[in-house]
This record gives C-alpha cells, structure tokens and sequence, in this order.
C-alpha cells in the first residue's frame, strides 16, 4: 500500500465523498488512489474555484469539506478560498502537493514553504513527514477543523511520502458529548428576561453549527422575544414569523438600528463578533448582554456579555424555553416600517433598477430554494431586500468577502442539494473572475441561472468614489456578449431590459433546470441610497 492510499482511506473514514481540485505531477499518486476510492474527484478549471465550492458545500451540510491542489502556484491559488473559510469559521481541509522531503529547500523551482503560507488562515497548517503519522495527522485535521469554533486546517503532502510504502489503518472517530448550561446560569438569565422591558435576540450562525435551529425557534417563539438575524444566520427565523426584524450586517436599516438603541438586553445566541460588530448594535440605552454558545464569547470592543452560558446550545435553548416567561412584542411598529420600506419598489423601467431585480428573484424562488450572492453592490441591495424563510438559502460571504464567489458557491450548492433550484447573483466584475466554471457546472450537469446585475464597472466603488473626491479611477470596463459567451460554455444566454422581463425569464430557466445566464442591464444610479 502506497501512502497515497492510505491517505485516502482516512479521508474516506472521515466521511468524505467528494474533493474539490486541480491535479499536479506532484499529487499523482494521489489522483491515482482516488479511482479506487467511493470519493468522487470534481475538476474545476481554478484552484481558487476549487477551495470556494468547498467552503460553500461545508457551509450547506455542516461537515468538513476537502479541496486539492498541486505545489507551488496550485497551492497558493487555494488561499483566497481557504482565507474566506477561516474567517467564516467554515471547516474546510485543504490539500497541496509538495516536493520530495530532501528536496524541500529554496531555491527551487515551485517550491516555498507551503506550511508556512497556510499558518496565518488556518487553524492548523500541517505537513505529513512520514507514511507512518498519515493516520494521525488526518484524524487531527478533521478534528482540529470541526471543534468549536470551527476552520480549515492545511494538509501538506510531500510526493515521496506519497508514493513510499505504506502501513497502517485510519484511527477511529470519537463522539464528542458537550454539556449543557447548568441550572444556575439559565435561573440568571431567566430573571433577566422577566425583568427586560425591550429584550432583543441577535442570532448568529453558531446556532446552525451546533444543529439548534428547531430548539432556537422554540425558545423565542415560547418567550416571544424579536429576532434580528446576522447575514450568516438569515433564515434562523422566517421573514413573515412576527417575530423576525430581518437581518443586520452590512447595511442595516435604520429603523433596525433603532431596536437595537431601544432594546435594554440583547440575548446573543451563536454570535461570532465578526458577523455584526459590537460597536454596531451596543448602542442607545445602557443593555444587558448575555451570550449563548458553543464555546465562550469573542472578546471584542463594546462586547463583555454579563452572563455566558456555554455548553450545548440545544440543551440550553430547550431549558430556556421551558421557563415560564413570555413577554410582549415591542417591536411590531418598528416591524411594519421594515415591510413598508422592504415593499416600496420604484417604478419598472430600463434599465432594471437594483430593487425590481431583488424583487424578480425573490418571487421566482421556493422557501427552501437557494441564492448564491456574489460581492458588490448586488450583495447590499440583496441584504437589504432579500427575504429569506428558511436557513442557508441566502448565500454569500461574511468575512474575506471574494468577489467571484457565486458561481463556484452554486455548484456545490446544486451538488449537495439537487432537488433544489439555485440562482447565483453576480455583478459583471465577479462574473468574470470565475465564470469558466460554467464549463464544470455544464461538464457535471449541474443546472442552475446566474443572473448578471451588468453596469460595465465596479459600480459599488464608482459610488463611493464619486461621493468622496467628485471623480473616478479604474472602475468603468467592457465586456463580451454575455449570451454568447453562456452559449460558449453550453450555457442558455438571456438578456432582460425590464424586470418583467427578468421575471419571465428567470421563471422559465427554473422551470426547465436549465443551465443559463440572465444579462440584466442594471441602473446603478441608485446605489446612491447605499451610502447615505
């Protein structure tokens, strides 16, 4: 047995069936024991692509996912996705190819130390030195990834470890039993919810990981408290439940804003700092903070919660929901402002207005069906305006936030979940960046529609800089025929001038599960609103 195939015997002890990736010379051994294996191997044509479909397909099924690369440039293709997971906290393990033991030393030809460029992304950048530590080192990668708070960890494979002979057998998976918060704790936070005039829930992503969604729900619905959402966690609760005020995080509402300046105690639950900054939402009146979660609270500025309870979230939320506490809904006037604010669309024109677009793609969509946001001002308007009913079905990045990131994100969203509809949202600069993919996606028939927000240039900066200095640099661009080029790739191409129009189309592409790209000519004048 080559290391090779021992290593994939650990990954396949470790649950994986599918890994993302670009074969090298110096991982043939590698993609030589994959055809043995029950893993399926999806080519991308980028490696960047490779490590963003695993980021995205870890996020939709809560499990380490694993992306591949050769040495050298393979590897440091790999990092923008692998940076973007480990400020997400998403689990992803990513392999590179590396060069024979005796061999790693500058200079060389595609050689650096590859150990060393993972550090700073990673929980843990590890490299196997001997066939012999193979078991080991992937049972602490996928341990290390998926312990609280989670991250990628960076496996480095030396081609003479992975021809070389090799002995042994995976080591086995140990459960994991994390205690709940203990009764003292939840009596504490009892007395501070009954003694809470404007309570307010800030609900994070950490709920999703520790699998507590339906124990969330319960316990805010019991209690009736209002919930405001992180980007990360849209869906926790469904837009039109009473109790939802959307979601906050890169442009929150004003009235949102307000709750937050009313509320006198915010119940954080799975909140990681990153997601909606303390300095945002700690504002207005002196608050109570408590915190839930898996493990203990981020230290932050404006963020020292005076009670934590820490430990198994769905024990704690079950004990929380069955106190005999319930109290009124103060928010429901600042409710319906974000309705009547939500639902006041300008007139249907062309070009599209950002709004209408929103709008057309929401209204297409099942509950349970999923959007890809790419990066740009399309994400703004599409937090802004997107509602959501059910959690992971708005995608998009919170944390390194890569522009390029929708059309990778949909094919592995069409891959782990395939009887839904998937609709990736771009801008005309992100489109481009990874649009290639559409070659994979049509190669592993994985049908879904981009739809194209078109302005010729970076509109979200064209704004900003217009409003700054009065002018602008490097943000006005040309692009090809975008049918065309869909076609090219075996794609259906479509071009809308109104959102009726969008509607229509987009309607029909889901309709047949077609493989499409929408071009909406979008009027970017109004991402003024953006940044007012």
């Amino acid at each position: 047995m080559r290391g090779s195939d021992l290593l994939v015997k650990c990954l396949e002890n470790e649950g994986v069936t599918k890994i993302f990736g670009i074969p090298g010379e110096e991982n043939l051994e590698v993609m030589d024991s994959l055809i043995d294996s029950g893993i399926e191997f999806i080519l991308t044509k980028h490696e960047e692509s490779a490590s963003l479909m695993a980021e995205i397909a870890a996020f939709l099924t809560n499990e380490p996912a694993v992306c591949l690369s050769t040495l050298g440039p393979g590897a440091t293709n790999l990092v923008t996705g692998i940076a973007d997971s480990y400020l997400n906290y998403i689990p992803v393990i990513a392999l590179t190819g590396q060069v024979w033991l005796e061999r790693a030393y500058p200079p060389q030809k595609q050689y650096i130390d590859l150990v060393e460029l993972f550090r700073p992304i990673t929980k843990a950048s590890l490299s196997v030195r001997a066939s012999s530590r193979i078991p080991t080192i992937v049972r602490s990668a996928f341990d290390i990834a998926t312990r609280e708070r989670p991250g990628p960890v960076h496996v480095e494979l030396p081609e003479d470890v992975m021809r070389g002979i090799a002995e042994g057998e995976p080591l086995p998976r140990s459960p994991v039993e994390i205690s709940g918060g203990d009764d003292s704790s939840i009596d504490i936070l009892t007395k501070l919810i009954e003694s809470s005039e404007t309570p307010i829930v800030l609900a994070g992503r950490g709920i999703l990981r520790a699998r507590a969604q339906d124990e969330f729900r319960e316990f805010v619905r019991t209690l009736n408290i209002p919930v405001a959402h992180t980007w990360m966690g849209s869906g926790l609760i469904p837009f039109d439940d009473s109790l939802s005020l959307h979601s906050v995080g890169l442009r929150t509402h004003d009235f949102m804003r307000k709750a937050f300046e009313l509320s006198d105690l915010v119940i954080a639950v799975g909140y990681d700092v990153l997601e909606f900054q303390p300095v945002f939402w700690n504002i207005g009146i002196k608050k109570k903070i408590a915190y839930i979660g898996v493990s203990h609270a981020e230290t932050a500025p404006k963020f020292s919660p005076d009670i934590q309870l820490i430990g198994n979230m769905k024990k704690t939320l079950s004990l929380l929901a069955s106190c005999d506490v319930r109290k009124n809904n103060w928010t429901s006037e600042l409710r319906e402002q974000l309705h009547r604010r939500m639902f006041n669309l300008p007139p249907d024109e062309s070009p599209v207005k950002p709004q209408l677009a929103v709008r057309a793609i929401r209204d297409c969509l099942r509950r349970e069906d999923i959007v890809v946001s790419d990066v740009g001002a399309h994400l703004l308007w599409m937090e802004k305006l997107y509602p959501t009913y059910a959690e992971r079905t708005l995608i998009a990045s919170n944390g390194l936030l890569p522009m390029g990131i929708a059309i990778p994100g949909a094919i592995a969203a069409k891959l782990v979940c395939p009887e839904r509809k998937i609709v990736a949202v771009c801008g005309d600069g992100g489109f481009l960046m990874t649009s290639s993919e559409l070659e994979t996606a049509s190669r592993l028939k994985t049908p879904f529609t981009t739809v194209i927000f078109n302005d010729g240039g970076f509109g979200m900066i064209k704004i900003r800089q217009q409003k700054n200095f009065g002018r602008t640099i490097g943000v006005d661009f040309g692009n090809p025929d975008f049918v065309k080029y869909a076609e090219s790739f075996g794609a259906n191409g479509y071009r809308v001038s109104t959102a009726k129009e969008l509607s229509e189309v987009l309607m029909n592409c889901l309709s047949n599960d077609e493989l499409s790209v929408i071009d909406v000519r979008i009027d970017y004048n109004e991402n003024v609103h953006l940044v007012e």
